[in-house]
């Protein structure tokens, strides 16, 4: 699955090789794919910094692609990289960089986190 593939890739290339503590990850996990709760898998982000969140009705893959990227299916397996000055009003915002599969846009989340990184550290 290209979902787990791509939290897997965030661990190992984003969280464990950038230790700053003002990084945080909300991750929301709906039950696309024949997924359940018990089908999440702690040991995937076993980092500190990030929080899981089960969807079971998958309210906010609908609502994301309504408000956020405008596609007519639900939106998962999908990024959205904030600031630090980054609120949530009517839709969230400033939205930095975003793309999915997360596993497929990867070298773009890289590219558009290391220099907020750089500034924070």
């Amino acid at each position: 699955m290209t979902c787990l593939a791509g939290a897997s890739w965030v661990q190992s290339n984003i969280l464990s090789r950038m230790p700053d503590p003002a990084l945080r990850v909300l991750v929301v996990w709906v039950p696309f794919m024949s997924g359940t709760r018990q089908a999440i898998n702690p040991s995937v982000f076993p980092d500190r910094r990030v929080t899981s969140l089960w969807d079971p009705n998958a309210i906010t893959s609908g609502w994301l692609s309504g408000h956020v990227t405008h596609q007519p299916a639900p939106t998962w397996d999908y990024y959205l990289l904030f600031g630090a000055g980054a609120r949530w009003g009517a839709a969230p915002g400033p939205v930095l960089s975003q793309g999915g599969t997360v596993i497929g846009t990867s070298a773009r989340l890289l590219a558009a986190i290391r220099p907020l990184l750089d500034r924070a550290g």
